[in-house]
C-alpha cells in the first residue's frame, strides 16, 4: 500500500473499538458494522438504537458492548470504513486522470467528474454521516482530515499543469477551485445541514459545467 494511503488508513482507523481479527468473532463484528450501515441507510441519520442494530445484524446485545463502548463509538467505525473506501476510490480517479490527461484544460474535468462519482456513489452514506458531524467532535475531525487528504492530492495533481495556469497564485487558484467545486457538488447531494436540490436529470450537466468553469477559470488570466 502506499505511504500516503497508509498514513490515512492509521488516521481513520483510530476509532474506540475492539476489532477481532479472524473467524466467527470477526463475522459478528462486520455484520454489526453491516447493520449499523444498513440502518444509516434507510433513515438518512443516526436516528436508530443499539438494540434495532442487534436485531438487523442478528447479534447479540452483548456482543455489541464487547467491540463498542457505545452508539457513538460504533458510527465512528462506520465513518472510518466509509472514508478509507471513499479516499481510495478518489486516489484512484486522481491517478487514473493524470495518467489520461496531457494538458490542463483536460485534467481538471477528468478529477471533478471522477470525485463527483466517487460522491455520489457514497452518498447515501457519507450524508448521515455529514449531518452527525455538526454534534460530534470526533466524527468532524475524521471528516475534516480526508477532505484535507484529497485537497492536497488534487491540488498536487493541477499543479503538474502550472505553466497553464494564468492566475498570479496557482497555489490558491487551484484549492478555490476545487473547494467551489465541491461545494457545489455537495450540496446536490445533500450534505450538511442544507438539504441539497436534488440531481436527477441535472447531474450530468452540474459535472460537466463544473468541469469546464473550473478549468476556464484556471486558464484564464487575472
Amino acid at each position: 500500500m502506499p505511504a500516503k494511503a497508509m498514513t490515512i488508513e492509521m488516521q481513520l482507523a483510530a476509532v474506540p473499538s475492539r476489532v477481532p481479527q479472524q473467524g466467527r468473532s470477526r463475522a459478528s463484528y462486520d455484520r454489526m458494522i453491516a447493520a449499523a450501515e444498513k440502518l444509516l441507510r434507510e433513515r438518512g441519520s443516526d436516528d436508530f438504537t443499539l438494540l434495532e442494530v442487534s436485531k438487523t445484524g442478528k447479534v447479540s446485545i452483548g456482543s455489541i458492548y464487547n467491540r463498542f463502548d457505545s452508539k457513538d463509538d460504533l458510527i465512528r467505525a462506520v465513518q472510518s470504513r466509509v472514508l478509507l473506501a471513499v479516499d481510495k476510490a478518489q486516489r484512484e480517479v486522481i491517478d487514473r486522470a493524470e495518467s489520461q490527461a496531457s494538458d490542463l484544460a483536460t485534467l481538471v474535468p477528468l478529477v471533478i467528474d471522477g470525485i463527483a462519482e466517487c460522491l455520489y456513489e457514497h452518498a447515501d452514506l457519507m450524508r448521515p454521516m455529514m449531518l452527525r458531524a455538526g454534534s460530534d467532535p470526533v466524527v468532524l475531525a475524521a471528516g475534516q482530515r480526508s477532505y484535507a487528504e484529497v485537497e492536497n492530492l488534487v491540488c498536487r495533481a493541477l499543479l503538474t499543469h502550472r505553466d497553464e495556469i494564468r492566475r498570479r497564485d496557482p497555489e490558491r487558484a487551484v484549492a478555490s477551485a476545487y473547494r467551489i467545486a465541491y461545494s457545489a457538488i455537495a450540496r446536490a447531494l445533500g450534505f450538511g445541514a442544507t438539504p441539497g436540490n436534488g440531481v436527477e436529470g441535472e447531474w450530468q450537466v452540474l459535472k460537466e459545467d463544473l468541469g469546464q468553469m473550473a478549468s476556464a477559470y484556471l486558464r484564464s488570466a487575472d
